[in-house]
């Protein structure tokens, strides 16, 4: 969450530095504080209002992009995330993004790419990960199993050590086997008539 926080707030500040300057900061303020209340379609269009006066605007690109994978557009998630993704290349938060936007339009190769890419970056929020409902599409993928292990280790979560000699998993003792022959604890002859 601190992380998320932190990106927002570098993201609003450094909304002005674009070519639509004040304006699309003021768009892109409305968006959020819309999306803030709930009312993404509204967020969507003062996103879109503010990249049309500043294509280049983090802020708008970067929650113009959450704005419309919420509302099913992944199309036009893809091509917000993947301008993003020109803008600030070692984003690994857009990365991932990016991912579940191809994801949603059924690109698995260009998916497993982003998403890769987003690990190799640093990305470490397993939460997130396992709550982006575009993923599911690619559960059956072995690289997305891959990735979410890293993602997971990296979290600290779901990792164990390996086992003792002589312990399982779960730090248990291992029971002893009981082979074909042997006793079992009882005296077979005791059967015998």
């Amino acid at each position: 969450m601190r992380l998320a926080s932190f990106l927002l707030v570098f993201l609003v500040a450094a909304a002005g530095c674009g070519r639509g300057g004040a304006r699309a900061e003021t768009e892109a303020r409305e968006a959020l504080a819309a999306a803030r209340a709930g009312e993404l379609g509204a967020a969507h269009q003062a996103f879109g209002r503010a990249l049309a006066l500043d294509p280049d605007n983090l802020v708008a690109l970067y929650n113009g992009g959450i704005a419309a994978l919420a509302l099913g557009r992944g199309d036009e998630a893809v091509a917000r995330f993947e301008r993003f993704a020109t803008l600030r290349p070692d984003d690994a938060l857009g990365r991932f993004h990016l991912g579940r936007a191809y994801a949603r339009e059924g690109r698995r190769d260009e998916a497993i790419g982003a998403l890769r890419s987003s690990v190799e970056r640093g990305f470490a929020d397993l939460a997130q990960w396992r709550l982006a409902p575009e993923l599911e599409a690619l559960a059956n993928d072995l690289r997305l199993v891959q990735l979410e292990a890293v993602v997971a280790q990296r979290a600290g979560d779901g990792v164990e050590e390996a086992p003792r000699p002589g312990e399982g998993y779960a730090g248990r003792p291992i029971p002893d086997a009981i082979l074909p022959g042997t006793s079992l604890g009882f005296d077979p002859s005791a059967c015998e008539p």
